[in-house]
């Protein structure tokens, strides 16, 4: 039963540092990578009906998700 409690208790704490350890991992995406994103999250937004207000917020999260899902850091603007 000790054994089960303590890998309840480190379990938690082993992912929460792997996590930071990755994003300290991630690096700047190229312009290049990030305009390309930016143009293919812009397709998409037409093809979802995305109205110009929610443009930027929508394209921003997009562009995020797939700098993440490459390893890059997260931007805090695109230029649209």
């Amino acid at each position: 039963m000790n054994k089960t409690m303590l890998t309840l208790l480190v379990a938690p704490i082993f992912s929460v540092v792997a996590t930071f350890a990755v994003a300290e991992d991630a690096v700047d995406a190229p312009e290049e990578i990030i305009q390309e994103f930016t143009e293919m999250c812009l397709d998409w937004a037409k093809d979802d009906d995305i109205s110009n207000v929610e443009l930027k917020p929508y394209v921003l999260k997009c562009v995020n998700d797939e700098l993440t899902s490459e390893g890059y850091k997260k931007v805090t603007d695109v230029k649209i």
